[in-house]
Formats: C-alpha cells, sequence, structure tokens
C-alpha cells in the first residue's frame, strides 16, 4: 500500500532565500516522489511568519492527521523548522508516534527518521539546539533593539503623533524627524491651553476643521491630552516598559522634543494627568462607579452613545450623552435620573413582568475534558518543583498533555444549550432585587430584554419627563421555540 505523506512547511519571516517555503516544499516534495509517497493538497501545511517557539496552529494539525491515521508520515524541512520549542515540542511528536503504529516522522536536511534505531537521542540533542538558537536570537533582538534606542534610531512600531520616520543621516536604519503639520498642531493646541483657553474648545476646533488624527478618525478631549502630556512629546522613548535614562538615571532626549520641558510640566499641571494616589485624609483614591439603573443602557436619540450618569446645571442626578463635552457633534441629550428610572422601570414590566425567566444553561464534554488536562498540567509544574523530579520525564508528558489541549481547543465548539425554567416571572425576580436594593442585578435583568431603549432631545423649561422622549422596545432576549445554537445571547431568557 502506497504511504500517504503530509508536508509541513514553516518560516517565522516570509523572504525570498534558501529557506523560504517553496524552496522547502520543492525539496519535501523531490525525497517524497523518490520514497513513492503520495501527497494530498489538503496535506500541505503551512506556517508563514510564525515563530518555532509559539504553539503554532500548522503543527497541531500535522499531528492531527498523523494521530488520526489520515497520512501515515510526517515530512519537515529541519527539526528546527518543525519547531523550536524544545523538548516538550518532541515529547508532543513522539507521544502521537507511541500512539499510532506505523506513523513515521522524517526530517530531509539533518536526517532524523522515526524509523531509525536511536532517533529520539538524536532529535533531543537538535530540539535542545534549536530551543538554545531561539534564546540566542531573541536575546540578540533584545540587545539590537536597546543599543538602536540607545543611539538614536527608530526601533519600528506605531510612530507617534507629531512624528515621521526618515533615513538616518549618520549610518544605517531610521530615525524620527518633526511631522511638520502634526507638530505644528501640538506646539498651537499647547499654547491655546496654557494661555487659558479649554481642551473642550481645541478639541472642537480640530474637529471642525476636519483635521484627522493619526487613524483618521476625529479627535476627543482624552486623545488631545494624551498627545500634549505623553512623554514622546519630549521626545523620550519607553524601552520594554521603562523610559530610556542615561547613566545618573535621568531620561533621554532622543528625538527632537516637539515641545520644550518647561511647557510640558506646565500643560501637565494645568490638565491634572498626574493625580494623587491618595485623598486629602489619606484614604486610596477609588475609581467613581455608577450605581444607577440605565447608566450604559439607554442612549442618546441623536447620536446613539450612551448616556451616562452625571450632575446637571441643578445639581440634580441626570443621564446625559457625553459626546459634545467629548468634542464632537452632538446637541446633547440629558435626562432627570430619578424620572427615567421609574419610567423604564414601569413600561419594562408592563411588557414582560408576568412572563416566566429561563436560565441558558450548555453542556459541553470538550468542557469537562479540557479540565482534566488543565488539572493534570497545574499538577505536574507543582511536581517540577519536587528535588527528586525527573525533569526530562516531566517535561515529555507536559508536551503531551499541552498538544491534547490545543487539540480539544481547536475542535469545533458545539455545546448543548438548554433553556431551563426557573420557576420565577419578572416582575417577582424584580420586586426580590428591588428589596434588596442590587441595581447591578436589576440591569443584569433589564439589558438582556431591551433592544432599543433612546432618550430624545427635552424641550427647554419642561418639567417632569415627557414620555413620548422616549423610545423603549422591550422583548425577549430568546423566546422558547427559537432554534438554539452556541451564538445565542448569555445571560436571562424570557418565554
Amino acid at each position: 500500500m502506497t504511504a500517504r505523506a503530509a508536508l509541513y512547511l514553516r518560516l517565522s519571516v516570509s523572504k525570498d532565500d534558501s529557506t523560504s517555503l517553496t524552496v522547502q516544499e520543492k525539496d519535501l516534495r523531490a525525497r517524497a516522489a523518490a520514497e513513492g509517497w503520495t501527497i494530498a493538497p489538503e496535506h500541505v501545511i503551512r506556517d508563514d511568519g510564525i515563530s518555532g517557539a509559539k504553539n503554532a496552529t500548522g503543527t497541531a494539525h500535522a499531528l492531527d492527521l498523523l494521530r488520526r491515521g489520515e497520512v501515515d508520515v510526517l515530512l519537515a524541512w529541519k527539526f528546527d523548522r518543525w519547531s523550536r520549542a524544545g523538548i516538550p515540542a518532541l515529547g508532543r511528536l513522539m507521544d502521537v508516534l507511541a500512539s499510532a503504529p506505523g506513523a513515521r516522522f522524517v526530517t530531509i536536511k539533518d536526517s532524523v527518521d522515526s524509523a531509525a534505531p536511536f532517533w529520539g537521542v538524536i532529535a533531543s540533542i537538535l530540539a535542545t539546539i534549536a530551543e538554545q538558537e531561539r534564546e540566542n536570537v531573541r536575546t540578540r533582538v533584545t540587545a539590537s533593539i536597546a543599543e538602536r534606542v540607545s543611539v538614536g534610531r527608530y526601533t519600528g512600531g506605531t510612530t507617534p503623533y507629531g512624528y515621521r520616520s526618515a533615513p538616518n543621516p549618520e549610518g544605517p536604519g531610521r530615525i524620527l524627524v518633526h511631522e511638520e503639520d502634526e507638530a505644528a498642531v501640538v506646539r498651537d493646541a499647547a499654547e491655546r491651553i496654557l494661555s487659558g483657553e479649554s481642551v473642550y474648545s481645541i478639541t472642537r476646533d480640530l474637529n471642525a476643521h476636519e483635521i484627522p488624527t493619526r487613524r483618521g478618525t476625529t479627535w476627543s478631549i482624552q486623545a488631545v491630552t494624551q498627545i500634549l502630556t505623553a512623554d514622546t512629546a519630549l521626545g523620550r522613548v519607553t524601552h520594554r516598559g521603562q523610559l530610556v535614562r542615561d547613566e545618573e538615571g535621568a531620561p533621554v532626549e532622543v528625538w527632537p522634543p516637539l515641545v520644550d520641558a518647561d511647557t510640558w510640566h506646565r500643560l501637565a499641571e494645568r490638565l491634572q494627568v498626574r493625580r494623587p494616589l491618595q485623598t486629602a485624609d489619606g484614604r486610596p483614591r477609588r475609581r467613581a462607579r455608577s450605581n444607577r439603573l440605565l447608566s450604559g443602557v439607554a442612549s442618546c436619540g441623536l447620536c446613539a452613545a450612551p448616556l451616562y450618569v452625571k450632575k446637571n446645571g441643578t445639581g440634580r442626578i441626570a443621564y446625559a450623552c457625553g459626546q459634545k463635552s467629548n468634542g464632537r457633534p452632538c446637541p446633547g441629550v440629558s435626562v432627570s435620573a430619578d424620572l427615567l428610572d421609574t419610567h423604564v422601570a414601569g413600561a419594562f414590566l408592563a411588557a414582560v413582568g408576568p412572563s416566566e425567566i429561563f436560565d441558558r444553561v450548555e453542556i459541553s464534554t470538550d468542557d469537562v475534558d479540557l479540565a482534566e488536562v488543565e488539572r493534570s498540567i497545574a499538577q505536574l509544574k507543582t511536581a517540577q518543583d519536587d528535588d527528586d523530579a525527573d525533569l526530562h520525564t516531566i517535561a515529555e508528558q507536559l508536551g503531551a498533555l499541552k498538544a491534547r489541549r490545543a487539540a480539544i481547543k481547536a475542535r469545533p465548539h458545539r455545546p448543548t444549550v438548554r433553556l431551563v425554567p426557573t420557576g420565577e416571572t419578572f416582575a417577582e425576580a424584580w420586586e426580590r432585587l428591588t428589596v434588596a436594593d442590587d441595581v447591578a442585578g436589576l440591569r443584569a435583568l433589564l439589558s438582556p430584554n431591551v433592544a432599543i431603549l433612546t432618550i430624545g432631545k427635552g424641550r427647554r423649561g419642561a418639567h417632569g419627563l415627557d414620555p413620548a422622549r422616549v423610545t423603549l422596545v422591550a422583548q425577549p432576549a430568546f423566546p422558547i421555540g427559537a432554534e438554539v445554537d452556541e451564538a445565542m445571547p448569555a445571560g436571562r431568557l424570557v418565554a
């Protein structure tokens, strides 16, 4: 019987050289032809631009083909093309070969063949060398980036606003220089703010004059503030999460600054971007949290943005659209929080109150299998700390378990979904949560079952809440009798 072969090709960086995927495939096909092995088109697996340090999806797929008996031979160009993950990767491979009698693994450039005696010893050496070379490459890249930063060369990535990359006039590589139009925007905004103008006013003008952000979107107050107070405005660079500093610990000016240090510090002070970590009485400063029913649930009827809690001009709590205060073109909507909460609660319960609540329950055998694998992995990792632990065996076992985990996660996830009645209606649940003052629970009950909740602009001088301003459509998130699948929204469901 003619053996069936799968070809595995990998290149961490796509380029036209002697190790390209085209060259690898040509060499592998020549070996397969010489051996008389057949290759189906769907059994040519390519991991293009994938690091050998990663658990590539291609290797998992190739191992599955071998494990399921869909192919008899797995061909790779070199062992380090198969993986640079070291002994764990070899452990995954050996586990598959042991579970599939007659299966074979072959590399053509370093002559690894699982049908040969002592192949595991040779493969172990090659796996260790591949892993060490991976670490060497990582060290060289890290050192190269650090060196380029230290001498002022651009290391790549997202170019900060106000700059553009240019060829290095003093040697190889690239540097950052001012992008004059953007730099002028930064300097003008800084001057206007220090002259007493608000960030809101500047944001509004930028949008009104259609001056784009780097991504071509409209400006927000947060975006303007961030650009003016970022370390990049002073020509400073962050490397590995830390500012690049000189021998005395002072930040280094790598690129030409957009503003001088005095301007930058005055901007930071005026915009209050460095708020204390504690309050005046020494307590930790905590992020303010909304505790209102419809915060983020109701939306503006003019621009569709969510409404959030704020104090209105009279000091009362209101839901309001934040787009206007963020410099974006919306006239703004504001409505009394107390009045809207009461109105929406009544309308919601009138629509769905008598309906029974159903819980969505998913049952999947994959979840059980995955939990067992994760538990075994955790136990093995703990066992590694024992003084008499067999690290080689543990590494092989971890490799096999991780391969199994990847295979489980790669399976099509189609859980069995059931709707289980809770015996409680929406009206009963609402009363229970109201008594407990559980606003988060009320919001969780209401939100999935409200398809539309928009608030229109009110009339100046009007008192109370005009119901005509409120558009509310309450309907079951998942009616009983409809088809159930995994795309069904989570949360409470109504009959």
